[in-house]
């Protein structure tokens, strides 16, 4: 991890119907060690965060100019600094457009790596604390919210001027590889969209559908086997596209089939390769987020709540499609001690 540039600047808007106000920083400052550990938390937050979407920048050049400074800025015609003035400048355009209010640190920062170049762009929330000053006097203080992320994006910089290289006699190619990551928290709604336009996003990968065909392809992989031994390889699919997720990488089918049985390391991809779903698809990006589903069934209403394992299912929790009835036949003590407790209280009491 290099940091070769990095910048600060703020949005503010502190009232709906009034404009966003920028400040702006001229000059990026020296890394230090201090950006360094900001940034290895913020990374962190980002490769560990699950529901990241994926895609290229929109082909429409006029309505998402980012890409345009940023290949200014690569081709040394802009510097860095005016490459953030000039999106922070959007950036607010956009964010006047909407209905709410809104501040942000918004960070920029490139970083160098043996696999190739990487440009952030992290929004990052404010909080506010309480601090003794060298006069032990306690007093208000304000610092960045480094614990989780609303918004942010990476742009993968190879893999961007790969696919969209134009030769004297070729348009310009793209193919199915996404070369940005973003975070969009569904908690940001209209500045989310704001934020997503001023980047020039445009999803290339339908994960939902990603996620519920690899459901479905587990689901019929393992109808024939054991209980005990579907329950295993569910748990190993999920334990091996969380490994994936954690690392930014999409789920090879085949590493995946190799992963659930090292004696039968084609099995899982044949049999997916045959499902109407998955087709010609050499890998999938799913929502770690809904895979839970594989190894546990959870759901909460009308005050009650649960959570199992799912290879409990119709063995110690049994379901009854017809009385619509869950029948738990093993009890954890814990819970037992908790239920008995309760029953003798409202029994003293009566």
């Amino acid at each position: 991890m290099a940091i070769t540039s990095l910048i600060f600047h703020r949005i503010t808007r502190w009232q709906e119907e009034q404009p966003s106000e920028l400040k702006l920083t001229e000059t990026g400052p020296e890394v230090s060690a201090d950006h360094e550990g900001l940034f290895g938390q913020l990374k962190k937050i980002f490769q560990f965060k699950a529901g990241k979407f994926h895609g290229h920048f929109d082909e429409d050049y006029s309505s998402a100019p980012l890409q345009s400074w940023l290949k200014e800025h690569l081709d040394s015609k802009i510097s860095f600094e005016k490459l953030t003035h000039l999106y922070m400048a959007q950036l607010k355009e956009l964010v006047d457009k909407t209905s709410e209010a809104f501040e942000a640190s918004v960070l920029f920062l490139l970083e160098e790596r043996a696999d190739g170049p990487r440009c952030y762009i992290f929004a990052l929330d404010t909080n506010s604390g309480l601090q003794l000053d060298n006069s032990l006097n306690l007093d208000t203080v304000d610092f960045l919210n480094t614990t989780r992320l609303d918004l942010a994006i990476r742009i993968d910089l190879d893999d961007w001027q790969q696919t969209n290289t134009v030769s004297a006699n070729q348009t310009p190619e793209q193919d199915d590889s996404p070369y940005l990551c973003m975070i969009r928290s569904r908690s940001k709604a209209k500045i989310g969209e704001a934020f997503t336009q001023s980047i020039g996003f445009k999803s290339t990968i339908d994960t939902a559908k990603e996620t519920e065909s690899l459901m479905q392809v587990l689901a019929g992989y393992t109808k024939q086997s054991e209980p005990e031994k579907a329950a295993e390889i569910r748990q190993k699919a999920y334990e091996f596209c969380v490994e994936q997720q954690q690392i930014g990488e999409a789920v090879p089918l085949n590493e995946l089939s190799g992963f659930l049985d090292e004696n039968a390391p084609t099995r899982f991809s044949e049999f997916a390769e045959q499902q109407e779903n998955i087709g010609d698809k050499k890998s999938l990006r799913p929502d770690t987020r809904k895979l839970k589903h594989l190894v546990r069934i959870s759901g909460k209403g009308n005050g009650l709540s649960l959570s199992f394992s799912s290879d409990l299912m119709q063995q110690t929790i049994l379901f009854d499609e017809q009385s619509d009835t869950l029948t738990i036949t093993a009890i954890p003590k814990s819970l037992k001690k908790q239920i008995l407790e309760h029953i003798k209280e409202s029994n003293d009491k009566s």
